[in-house]
Formats: structure tokens, sequence, C-alpha cells
């Protein structure tokens, strides 16, 4: 088995080497910081998406010292367009304690990367392979598809017999060293050859090595909990050029502005612009009206000109952005 998974390495290795995602900005010096903002930034956001504001943040944020010290609506206004800002929160957070407990130098061990607040077990080891080479199992989405067709895994991998396998195969396929080179190379395997609904079987390394029936059938999981629609109505309140909104209190979309909910409708209204947009199992059709009355004083004003510098969710920015026909707020 150990002669098996030699031959894995060496034809992994050789094959990153010449087509790997060397471009990718985080990974041209594998620095701590650059990884660890690389893996919040990634978490359920595609990689083409991160790249522009992967930059960005560096250059608002080049070092951990000062996104420690930022405050928390310039941190949500720098994440802005990459959704989940509960991520952008965390990541504050875990900044604020390594400059506090650590002197700014980000943990390589991984119960201290653990004791970090958002840090769970997949970031952690993602940082020591990344940025401290440690050969540590890294279980992505596209590791985890390539590892469940090498091998077979018919189990559901979100059941407990599923993970145990998948779990015990990635370790068994670690490498001595060079837990860096082996973890990329086997994410960009799954990313560009290994892809989940057409495999490029016939042009993959591994070819030989795979124990996979039908590669396009794996990996299974569990039956998807059902979509529930829901609708929700918003108020645009305007009082000149300024318009008036609220900061939310959670749990959705916690610390950022938002459309207050509309009164309820108890006669016709100007309906100004409806959208829909998925939030975990739900499908929300979210409804934008100018209401009747007077403005409630619990609202904040901000001049239109000023909405692109303050941190408005997601659903919320793209409303406002049709709404008043501009572009620089989506």
């Amino acid at each position: 088995m150990r002669a098996r998974y030699h031959q894995i390495e060496k034809k992994l290795l050789k094959w990153f080497l010449t087509h790997g995602r060397h471009e990718l900005p985080w990974r041209q010096s594998f620095a701590p910081y650059e990884v660890l903002v690389s893996e919040f930034m990634l978490q359920q956001t595609t990689v083409a998406t991160i790249i522009p504001r992967f930059q960005e943040w560096m250059q608002r944020f080049p070092t951990i010292e000062i996104l420690a010290e930022a405050s928390n609506e310039s941190v949500l206004s720098a994440w802005q367009g990459l959704g989940y800002y509960a991520r952008a929160r965390r990541l504050h957070a875990v900044a604020r304690m390594i400059v506090k407990d650590h002197q700014g130098v980000i943990p390589d061990r991984l119960d201290d990367l653990l004791a970090l607040p958002g840090i769970g077990s997949y970031t952690a080891k993602a940082i020591l392979a990344f940025a401290f080479d440690q050969p540590v199992e890294v279980l992505d989405t596209n590791i985890i598809r390539v590892i469940t067709r090498l091998h077979n895994i018919t189990h559901a991998i979100d059941s407990k017999e599923g993970r145990a396998l998948l779990e015990e195969d990635a370790r068994n396929m670690l490498p001595s060293k060079n837990g860096r080179l082996f973890t990329s190379a086997l994410m960009d395997l799954g990313a560009m050859i290994c892809q989940a609904r057409e495999p490029s079987c016939l042009v993959c390394p591994l070819a030989h090595e795979c124990e996979a029936e039908d590669p396009r059938l794996l990996p299974r999981k569990k039956a998807r909990p059902t979509i529930t629609k829901k609708k929700e109505q918003r108020a645009l309140y305007q009082e000149g050029n300024s318009v008036y909104l609220e900061k939310s209190c959670g749990p959705l979309w916690k610390g950022l502005w938002i459309l207050p909910y509309c009164p309820l409708l108890q006669k016709p209204q100007e309906m100004l612009f409806s959208l829909i947009y998925p939030i975990t199992r739900y499908r929300v059709t979210m409804e934008v009206y100018r209401p009747q009355g007077m403005i409630p004083p619990s609202l904040h004003p901000f001049e239109r000109d000023a909405l692109q510098e303050i941190a408005i969710a997601s659903p919320h920015r793209k409303a406002l952005a049709r709404i008043f026909h501009t572009d620089h707020l989506r």
C-alpha cells in the first residue's frame, strides 16, 4: 500500500510543478498572514472572486497588526461583496487575539490555532500546511473529491462511516515532508482535472491509481434538506439626498447596514424593486417599497454618495444599486 501512495505522490507532484496554479497571489510567498486571510476568504467563495479582493485587502491591511487596529466598520466595508460577513468578524477577532496573545506571530501548532476564535480544524490544518509546510490532512471540497475517487469511497462523506474512511485515507496518503506542495497539488488536481461533473480522466496523472468505478458519482452525500421559500418586505425611506438605514443586530448580517422592514401594507404602496437571494436553506424574495408616513427615529441617514463607503448587506446593496441606477454600489 505504501508503494501505491509513493506512486501517487510522485506523479501528482510532477504534474503540479508543470500545471499547478502557482500564480495565485497568496501562493507567492506563503506568508502566514496572507495564508490566514486567503483561507478565511476562500470559505464559501470562489478563487476567481477572491483574487482581486485579496489584493485589495492586502493593500488596505498589509499586516496583521494593522488589521487588528482597524475598526469593525472598516473591516466590514472592505469585505463587501464577499458575502457571509461573519467570516470578516471572525478574521478581525483572530487578528486581535494573535496580536494580543502571540505578539503578532501566527501560531504553528494545531492546538494553538484551534484556540483562536472562528478557526476550526480545516482552517487550522490549511494554515499548518500552506504557511508552515507541515504534512497534515487538509480536506477541502476539491481534495475530498480526489481522495474519494482515488479510494472509491462510496459511503456518504457527510455520514459517520464515510467521514471516517475519508480521514483515514487522507492521513495514510500524507508524505513525510513537503506538506505545502502535496496539499497544493491535491487541491489543484481537484479544481482543474478531477472536477465534479465532468472529470478529465483521460489526462489525469493519477488515472492508473484511481479505483473509482464511476468518478462522476463520487463523492456521495446524504439527501439535502428541502429549500423553503420566504418573502420579506423592506422599506426605502428618503429625505432629499439622504437614505435611511438601520444596523442589523443579528444573527443575520450582524453589524451591517440594511433596509428596515416595511410597515404592514394596509393599502397599495409603490414597489421599487424585487430580487431573490439564497441564504442557508431559504430562498428569499425581497420586495422594496416606498412607505408612506414619518421616518422612524431609530433609522440613520446616509448621503447617497456615501453609501459605497459603508458596510451594507449584499442583497440590500444590490437593491439600492438597482433603485438608484448606479454601478458603484454593486
